[in-house]
């Protein structure tokens, strides 16, 4: 009977431990502060014009896509003031020309060199040759401009697309070019619908070693003629 009793007594003290734990455990519980939830994650990184660090940022939004646009002609006076290629008349000439063609220039580009003789040779005093050129290229449309003569601004249909500008044996440009293309990117580029463009020319004068040009970027050009004919509504064409 005692050691009954005895039993009895030790599970009697057992459960009331085991319940005083539970109620302090759960008092615990109650004070400590819930963990912080995670934060939502943060919206993907969206590209911005200008930021050369997304590959998103150098894609134009109608790049492939054909918009209207117009042929607008542009006059400038070139001046080539360089002093490691020495160009004749018909050479500057040439590169220029190849050049806007090459940029989407129409192939009625008119160009006459300034400082030569009638057989298109250097004159003796002048150093270098500088041409007067006129030209069309596709543009985008101006309310406010006005035609400079008859058939300026005519309507067309075209888009941006990529372009590079660097030494290129296949259309006859080598490093000793970097000046003409130097001054071409600040006179004649400018003048033309372009975007995104990026520049790295680096020319040593009166030597080739150490001289470097690349261009590339967008720029507007027509649509060729059967794609032109496809976006003519039917009945037009």
């Amino acid at each position: 009977m005692r050691h009954l009793l005895a039993r009895t007594a030790g599970w009697l003290g057992f459960a009331v431990a085991w319940a005083g734990l539970q109620a302090a455990g759960a008092s615990l519980a109650a004070n400590v502060a819930p963990a912080p939830t995670p934060p939502a994650s943060a919206a993907p990184m969206q590209a911005v014009a200008g930021d050369t660090a997304s590959p998103q940022a150098a894609i134009h939004p109608l790049t492939g896509n054909p918009i209207a646009a117009v042929w607008k002609e542009r006059r400038i006076d070139f001046v080539y003031p360089g002093l490691t290629a020495r160009y004749s008349c018909d050479g500057l000439r040439d590169k220029v020309r190849a050049m806007l063609l090459d940029l989407g220039a129409r192939r009625d580009v008119k160009i006459v060199a300034i400082g030569c003789d009638a057989d298109d040779r250097l004159r003796v005093n002048s150093a270098q040759p500088s041409l007067s050129i006129v030209f069309s290229a596709p543009a985008l449309p101006d309310p406010a401009a006005k035609p400079l003569r008859v058939g300026d601004l005519a309507a067309i249909d075209a888009r941006f697309e990529a372009f590079t500008i660097t030494s290129d044996a296949f259309r006859n440009m080598g490093i000793g070019d970097c000046e003409l293309v130097q001054e071409f990117a600040r006179q004649i580029l400018p003048k033309l619908a372009t975007f995104n463009v990026r520049q790295d020319i680096a020319c040593v004068p009166m030597q080739q070693s150490g001289s470097r040009f690349l261009i590339r970027g967008l720029i507007l050009k027509t649509l060729p003629r059967v794609e032109q004919a496809d976006q003519q509504p039917t009945g037009i064409r």
